[in-house]
């Protein structure tokens, strides 16, 4: 998929519907950023970008551009397969790559664990984090190992990325 950018109002109101049920503190981080990104970074065009489970344990991992260069990630939000009480106990860790595939330990970014069912995080990067080569999403069996977790033990979200 190559980058598509749209008016910023339009990838919020998209944030806002994907946010509907989070956690109020996720919502607070992407408020925030919100509000940072309009009055401080002249409300740049960004894309909204979701993936499922199945997307981001596929071999290789969920590749946003499919190598088609550079872009910057201003948002990400995940939630684990289950509900509180329910669903998967199976450990998962998502991994953000720099590259357009999960097999390089040296070009992943960020590899934050998802534990326990309908687990939810968010990361934002109000000054934007620069991925130079791609940016690909997985869910792994550990922090580094590139093996992918079942369907069932990852989960979805959505990441806000820009040019």
């Amino acid at each position: 998929m190559a980058l598509t950018l749209e008016a910023g109002n339009l990838v919020w109101t998209k944030v806002s519907k994907a946010l509907i049920n989070a956690n109020p503190a996720v919502q607070g981080q992407f408020k925030a950023l919100r509000e940072y990104i309009v009055s401080q970074r002249a409300n740049p065009t960004l894309q909204f970008v979701s993936f499922s489970d199945a997307d981001i344990t596929t071999a290789t991992g969920y590749t946003f551009q499919a190598a088609a260069g550079a872009l910057t990630l201003y948002g990400f939000y995940f939630i684990k397969n289950g509900t509180s009480g329910t669903g998967t106990a199976t450990d998962a860790w998502i991994s953000l790559d720099n590259a357009s595939t999960n097999t390089v330990v040296a070009t992943k970014f960020i590899s934050i664990p998802a534990l326990v069912a309908a687990d939810q995080f968010a990361l934002t990067y109000p000054g934007g984090l620069p991925f130079s080569v791609d940016f690909t999403v997985t869910g792994e069996t550990s922090a580094k190992d590139g093996t992918e977790v079942s369907a069932g033990d990852a989960g979805s979200g959505f990441a806000i990325v820009g040019a």
